[in-house]
């Protein structure tokens, strides 16, 4: 994926988002993980799916003083649209 497709996914999320961006917190924890802990494949859905929401709603509820309310499975197909 070269810069222009990744800044387009990035966008295409932060459309989707609700008021208080719980996807792009998301995108951005992931890739944080990636980075710091080296311990998901970013090509493996599977390897960071369900843990990416906690390490979210720990962000969320330090920095917005809540989680997203939305269901796993909304939160699953809106991931699958772009990311």
């Amino acid at each position: 994926m070269d810069i222009d497709e990744a800044k387009k996914a990035l966008d295409k999320v932060i459309d989707k988002a609700r008021v208080h961006f719980y996807k792009p917190i998301q995108v951005a924890e992931i890739l944080y993980r990636d980075r710091i802990n080296k311990d998901i494949v970013l090509t493996n859905l599977s390897t960071y799916r369900t843990t990416s929401r906690k390490w979210r709603d720990m962000i969320c509820l330090e920095f917005l003083g809540r989680t997203s309310s939305s269901s796993a499975r909304y939160q699953d197909e809106t991931a699958s649209g772009g990311i």
